[in-house]
């Protein structure tokens, strides 16, 4: 069996953007005079920006849900057009899987619009054929929706599928639901309290580089699927 679709999260594993993320939990909250509690940040990683609005509310921001939603919304884009850079390598494999038949999907919680600019600005999106949101799907990374709906998007099944994230709970949740799953090394989605990388996916690695090193010169058939199983 060959791998047909590799699925990519996008904050922590395409793009180096949980240190932005981490800066403007803060930033919002103190900009509405709000008390975050020491964390907040790794609570709010695992929550679609509904969610996240949702939280800011019960700890007392002003607006509607909705009002909430759009200012976290604006200071997420300004923080990705301004402040976010790729991982390293993350563009050169996304270039090699495309000119090697392996279609490329994104699957965000975070605000599309933001994650476009982001992949744009650092020459991903030739590369990127579907894009699509938790929010857009109506559920977040504790269920498979976005993943298998991106499968579903090219024909495929999860088994032909390889999904690479950096958060503990989004793997627990693909590798579940049959996908094959890699996980890609971030500081900050590390910090997850008792999350074992080495059981949620079928490979962890520290950047893309050696994936990369591995599938250079282009791929041969089923090298993909032999990489991810090392």
């Amino acid at each position: 069996m060959k791998i047909t679709c590799a699925i990519f999260d996008a904050d922590g594993t395409l793009l180096d953007s949980m240190p932005m993320w981490k800066a403007i939990t803060y930033e919002y909250a103190q900009d509405r005079g709000l008390d975050a509690p020491p964390g907040l940040h790794r609570t709010l990683n695992r929550l679609s920006m509904e969610q996240c609005a949702a939280a800011y509310k019960e700890l007392g921001a002003p607006g509607s849900l909705e009002e909430i939603r759009k200012e976290l919304s604006q200071y997420a884009l300004n923080g990705y057009r301004d402040r976010v850079k790729e991982k390293p390598h993350a563009t050169a494999l996304l270039k090699l899987l495309h000119e090697n038949g392996v279609h490329v999907a994104v699957a965000t919680a975070s605000n599309p619009v933001g994650v476009r600019t982001a992949l744009e600005a650092n020459g991903m999106t030739p590369y990127v054929e579907y894009l699509v949101s938790c929010t857009e799907v109506g559920q977040g990374k504790d269920s498979p929706a976005v993943f298998l709906n991106c499968a579903e998007h090219f024909g495929a099944v999860p088994a032909e599928c390889v999904v690479f994230e950096d958060s503990a709970y989004a793997l627990r949740t693909a590798r579940s639901a049959g996908f094959l799953t890699v996980g890609i090394r971030d500081e900050i989605s590390a910090e997850e309290p008792g999350a074992d990388f080495s059981q949620l996916c079928h490979r962890y690695l520290p950047d893309y580089a050696q994936l990369l090193a591995e599938l250079t010169p282009p791929e041969e058939e089923g090298s993909l699927l032999r990489a991810v199983r090392k």
